[in-house]
Formats: C-alpha cells, sequence, structure tokens
C-alpha cells in the first residue's frame, strides 16, 4: 500500500487541522499554528502544506526543498504575486476558489433585502422613536429586478442560484462566453455598456488583475445613469478607485454602494467612504473562512494530489489569478 503525503496545516481558521484530520482519517495530519506575522513551526520536510497565505510565503522562502504543494485558505492571489514576481519553481500553488460561495451569496442577497425593505432607514427610525411610514419609500419585489454579476466562476454562480431562487433576474459578465445556464444571460467585456445600462443591481465577484484594474474607473459608470443600480462589492477593490465611486454616487449613476472590499485594508479612518449616506462598508466579512468548507476544498484537492490529477483552482501567474 502506498504512503499517503503527510500534510501540515498551519492556519488562523479555528478548529481546520481538526477537520482535516476527520475528513482524512488515514492521512497524518501536523498542525503548525501561525504567529502574528505568519511564521510557523513547519516541518522542513513537508510536501503537503494546507495554510494562510503568509504561512505558506514564509515557507517557500526559507528555501525548504521538499515542498511539492501548498493549498491556500485564501481566495486573493495579490500577495502570492508580489512575494514571487515568478511562480516557485517546483511547486504548485493553489487558491481556495470555492468554500465561501454560498457565505458570499447569502450577503449579496441580504443586502438586496436590506436596500428594497429600507431596514436601514428603519432601523434609524427606530432610534429617533418614530412612526412614519414613509420612510419605507420605492419598495420593489425582487421579482422586477435584474442584477448583473461579474464573474462567472464557482462563487459568482452560486451568488446566481440564489438570486435567481429569490426570484431575481441574473445577468453574468465574462471572460469568455462559455455555457452556464444559472444565468438568464451571459456577456462578455464588449457588452459591458449594455451590460451595466440593465441593471438594478452591479455586484462584483473579479479577481484583481491587469485587466480588472480601474474597470469601473473614470466615467465607465455614467451608462448607468438611468436605472442608477446599487454597486456590491465582494471582489476586489481595486476595480474602482475612491472618486470615481464618489463620482458616481454624486451623479447619481450609482443610488448606492456596498463594500466589503476596499483598495487600502483596513479602511483607513479619513476615508469619505465611511460617512457617505449611500454607502454601506463592512470590513471584509462576506465570505468568513469556515473549516468545514474550506478543508472540503483542500480534502477534495489532497484526492486528486494523491492520484496525479489535475489539482482545482491552480493560481496561474500568466492570468493573474
Amino acid at each position: 500500500m502506498t504512503t499517503r503525503p503527510v500534510v501540515c496545516v498551519t492556519s488562523i481558521v479555528p478548529g481546520l487541522s481538526v477537520v482535516v484530520r476527520q475528513l482524512l482519517p488515514a492521512v497524518e495530519v501536523l498542525d503548525a499554528a501561525p504567529d502574528r506575522d505568519g511564521k510557523a513551526q513547519i516541518p522542513v520536510n513537508t510536501e503537503v502544506l494546507f495554510g494562510d497565505t503568509p504561512s505558506i510565503i514564509s515557507f517557500i522562502n526559507e528555501g525548504q526543498g521538499s515542498l511539492k504543494w501548498a493549498q491556500s485558505t485564501w481566495a486573493g492571489v495579490e500577495s502570492l504575486f508580489e512575494a514571487f514576481p515568478k511562480q516557485p519553481e517546483g511547486i504548485t500553488i493553489t487558491r481556495m476558489g470555492d468554500g465561501f460561495g454560498r457565505l458570499m451569496a447569502e450577503y449579496v442577497v441580504g443586502h438586496v433585502l436590506a436596500r428594497e425593505l429600507s431596514i436601514l432607514n428603519l432601523h434609524q427610525q427606530q432610534q429617533q422613536k418614530l412612526w412614519e411610514k414613509s420612510s419605507v419609500k420605492d419598495r420593489r419585489m425582487l421579482t422586477s429586478l435584474t442584477i448583473g454579476v461579474l464573474g462567472a466562476g464557482s462563487i459568482s454562480t452560486e451568488i446566481a442560484q440564489l438570486c435567481k431562487a429569490v426570484g431575481m433576474t441574473v445577468w453574468g459578465l465574462s471572460r469568455s462566453k462559455k455555457e452556464n445556464s444559472t444565468f438568464d444571460c451571459l456577456v462578455t467585456l464588449p457588452d459591458l455598456t449594455s451590460f451595466l445600462e440593465g441593471c438594478d443591481y452591479i455586484c462584483n465577484v473579479l479577481p484583481s488583475t491587469s485587466e480588472t484594474k480601474d474597470m469601473f474607473s473614470g466615467d465607465v459608470l455614467k451608462c448607468c445613469k438611468s436605472k442608477s443600480p446599487v454597486f456590491i462589492n465582494v471582489g476586489r477593490g481595486s476595480i474602482i478607485n475612491e472618486d470615481s465611486l464618489f463620482c458616481a454616487l454624486e451623479n447619481g449613476w450609482l443610488r448606492g454602494a456596498v463594500l466589503d472590499v476596499f483598495n487600502a485594508e483596513p479602511l483607513p479612518p479619513e476615508s469619505r467612504l465611511w460617512s457617505h449616506p449611500a454607502v454601506t462598508v463592512t470590513p471584509h466579512v462576506s465570505g468568513p473562512s469556515l473549516a468545514e468548507n474550506i478543508a472540503k476544498v483542500f480534502v477534495s484537492n489532497y484526492e486528486k494530489y494523491t492520484q496525479r490529477k489535475t489539482l482545482d483552482y491552480v493560481v496561474d501567474w500568466g492570468k493573474g489569478y
């Protein structure tokens, strides 16, 4: 019987190594808790590493020659590209391309409902002990609304599925016109203007790449002025700079924004976004890392790794994600 590779888990996600042991009972799973800088006492002969990106970067920088595959608990890869301009030789790195989808979908639908039901306005009214029905205005049924999702990957698809389940029409924007029956309409970048014009909500799930950086900056969102949609960003903050976002809000191109990601995190106290009445700020919590969810993604890849099959969500230095 072939010996299965030992797994070393290094993460701040509570109980992650415990869940991996439960899912891989025949595999030796080591636990190396990282410190605040992401450094951990990882065995030098580690072949398979499952951990937070800072710990992976630190371990590779130490020049350990036994590492063959590192699975990150993070979906974002920007810090990997900053640390390694070229892919580390002989090491495959995979990202967390799944495990957050349902949580992020619930975040998106939750904020759509909060806006359409005037929940924030009603809460503020309660604090003032006001009984005023006029604060519930412009009520719309979800079945009358179209949400445009930027991206057509696994997370975008789960967002689309839940939005469709509550009755919304769902459009998707993809790099290529691949088949995805979840979306009512799927278009590519050349159709961006008509895509934006038809949306009541716009949800960004795209990664940060050279193609997506500042995609919405400048006057790109001017085409939204007829419907004045709400922009929900759960992808990356680099899709639009702060000045452009303010311009879109002040000109009525957008009626509001729900922002979970930013160019600078934590969001600086001096940012105008904190106090803008049409903006909701959340601290990058739309897709929290739950041990049960992300461990399943790793275990699926681990089985493929031991069978020498192609791994899911391999980080591609050429594509930028």
